[in-house]
């Protein structure tokens, strides 16, 4: 070959390398121009993915807790888990519905919709509807609970508080035989109201309307008086006036705790009071067969074995320190009179659907009681004394205008204060649908 051709060869040789070279470069650029609007993208799905919990649930066991199997579906109210006619709880938009994983030991969000397998609550069961508020950013965000799948659990740091949901009920007149059963039957707010003498529709389910139930805190307030939360084995916030302890829990309304406006909160009324105390008091509750566990004394450890035995159920889905903890207010007064509670006399004018009211009395005059109320209707009573549990037994007077409940760790006791600051009195909160 002659030399020029061998030159001309090895320049087109390279003219064609270099274009590949140049293509080649184009192409990559291109392809990290993509990469570089892709990866984002891509990462922000993952992301998406993961709150909405995908990869948990990926490739998640059937967590079935062995205690809790799926009930055969009947009827519509079967299919709920729960077969006695208890209304079905009304969740304000931050409550997240709750049970407990007892195969993992911790509480996971439950199916409100369709909560047959793992159910929310069982009533028949002793099993009573949980929920909970949770921190508006956590270890997740209250909007990832919201939109989580059934059986997501809920991770202990992220919740502010615990409820339980008390469904409409009537009872039977209680015998004036001392401690005993009580019975309850479930009922709907659209049926007629039971006014006696052989049963009664209990009054705590009247609040400006006629009630399907309402929420109580599952523990005694806790937390700080500026930062309030109802949780366990925790410290009682005591030690502060009635209207300190009012004023103070409005505020979780919006504030990073998820309630809203369709909520009304309040201190605990003492016939709300009296509503849980029969509830645990029935064959929904302690009861069998006429026969009455004891509520044992509250001891700051709520899932242990003997902790569990603290609640109005005997297991973990009942209310606590009901029996034990602080000593705890209710908005129930005498005869209008303030006392040191810090309210005023407007207040107690324009606020009267938020306690319940007695007439003037003396402490051991409980003729003026409220059917419903867990005080006069634990009979007999002699010498400031309930037959039940030997539970004290103390009205209010005008020296001591407001009752507090929890004397002795006795859920059927009933004594008073002046409403003002006590190192040795707490409260608990309740929540209706408004």
């Amino acid at each position: 070959m002659k030399k020029d051709e061998i030159k001309e060869e090895q320049e087109t040789s390279y003219e064609k390398t270099s274009i590949k070279d140049f293509r080649f470069t184009i192409i990559f650029f291109i392809i990290l121009i993509i990469a570089a609007i892709a990866v984002p993208k891509v990462a922000d799905y993952v992301k998406h993915l993961k709150e909405e919990g995908f990869f948990d649930n990926l490739f998640k066991k059937d967590e079935n807790p062995i205690d809790n199997p799926e009930p055969k579906k009947k009827d519509d109210e079967e299919a709920l888990g729960d077969n006695t006619g208890a209304s079905k709880p009304i969740l304000d938009d931050g409550m997240i519905p709750v049970r407990y994983n007892y195969v993992k030991n911790v509480w996971v969000k439950a199916d409100k919709e369709n909560p047959a397998r793992n159910a929310w609550y069982n009533y028949e069961n002793k099993e009573w509807a949980n929920a909970i508020i949770v921190k508006e950013n956590g270890t997740k965000t209250r909007k990832y609970y919201e939109k989580a799948k059934a059986d997501t659990e809920i991770k202990t740091e992220d919740i502010l508080g615990f409820f339980v949901w008390i469904p409409r009920f009537k009872y039977d007149t209680i015998k004036n035989t001392g401690l005993q059963e009580i019975n309850i039957e479930f009922e709907s707010a659209s049926t007629s109201k039971s006014t006696g003498p052989n049963s009664i529709t209990h009054p705590a389910f009247t609040f400006d309307k006629e009630l399907e139930g309402f929420w109580i805190g599952k523990f005694e307030t806790t937390g700080s008086a500026n930062s309030m939360t109802i949780l366990p084995n925790q410290p009682t916030i005591t030690n502060q006036t009635l209207k300190y302890m009012y004023d103070g829990i409005q505020y979780m309304i919006g504030n990073g705790y998820g309630l809203t406006d369709k909520t009304d909160i309040k201190l605990i009324k003492n016939t709300e009071w009296g509503a849980v105390t029969y509830l645990a008091n029935s064959k929904y509750g302690r009861c069998k067969k006429n026969t009455c566990e004891n509520i044992e004394v509250y001891n700051n450890d709520y899932s242990s074995q003997s902790g569990l035995l603290t609640s109005t159920t005997g297991n973990i889905t009942g209310v606590y320190a009901m029996s034990g903890g602080a000593l705890e207010y209710t908005m129930a007064n005498n005869n209008n009179t303030i006392g040191q509670s810090g309210f005023d006399e407007n207040f107690m004018l324009n606020n009267k659907k938020y306690y319940d009211y007695y007439q003037d009395g003396s402490t051991d005059n409980y003729e003026r009681a409220i059917q419903g109320d867990a005080t006069k209707e634990l009979s007999p009573i002699q010498n400031f004394r309930s037959s039940w549990n030997n539970a004290v037994a103390i009205a209010p007077d005008k020296t001591n205008p407001w009752i507090v409940r929890g004397q002795d760790n006795n859920i059927y006791s009933f004594g008073s204060a002046t409403g003002g600051a006590n190192p040795n009195i707490g409260f608990r909160i309740t929540l209706t649908n408004k």
